[in-house]
């Protein structure tokens, strides 16, 4: 014998079984060929010339003596210091600018390198 709740579950609630109000169907007919044809209409854009890809972060052959200091943990006088005694990395001097070369920073780095001593 069949139950009363054909349509229902036990609870009142409609079954997923039971299909859709034609109306429902049409509905959603409409909403989904919409979306399709909106989908078509989409304007692709033209594909833009490619420039080359610049890396987030350029590559400093040359620093200034703010950015040796920061890299350093030490103040621009300490560097200025050293340059009037001789000290410190050796440095370009152009248009009245102190630049330091990178490489000439990693080989005074390289050569202050502290080893373990017996």
């Amino acid at each position: 014998m069949k139950s009363p709740h054909t349509s229902t579950e036990a609870h009142g609630h409609p079954s997923s079984a039971t299909p859709r109000p034609e109306s429902t169907r049409d509905v959603l007919d409409v909403l989904a060929g919409s979306i399709a044809r909106t989908a078509l209409r989409e304007i692709q854009p033209e594909p833009l010339l490619q420039a080359q890809k610049v890396p987030a972060e350029p590559s400093r052959e040359l620093l200034t003596e703010k950015m040796l200091a920061d890299r350093w943990v030490c103040s621009v006088a300490r560097l200025q210091r050293w340059r009037t005694v001789g000290e410190g990395p050796p440095y370009l001097k152009i248009v009245g600018k102190v630049l330091y070369r990178l490489k000439d920073i990693e080989a005074y780095e390289e050569a202050s390198l502290v080893r373990k001593t017996f």
